[in-house]
């Protein structure tokens, strides 16, 4: 396994552990965790999109990235 797919991999297991524990309950989807979790993961898979030349996920991820960004610079500024 190289880099590449290392970064991908652990981009999909962020975004994967955050889905899970929202779903069980553990965290809710308005939580800095929840989307921490989900920056992280789509900023990794976005790298690994871009790399391989997988441009449809780039632009998924990417939006992914954005959404996540403004939303907990939104939750920082109502503190």
């Amino acid at each position: 396994m190289d880099i590449l797919e290392l970064i991908g991999w652990l981009g999909a297991g962020s975004l994967l552990l955050g889905f899970a524990l929202n779903l069980f309950q553990k965290i809710t989807a308005e939580s800095t965790s929840y989307l921490l979790l989900n920056l992280i993961g789509s900023i990794l898979l976005l790298y690994n999109a871009y790399m391989n030349g997988a441009f449809p996920f780039v632009a998924v991820n990417f939006v992914w990235v954005v959404f996540s960004s403004f939303k907990l610079i939104q939750m920082r500024l109502k503190v």
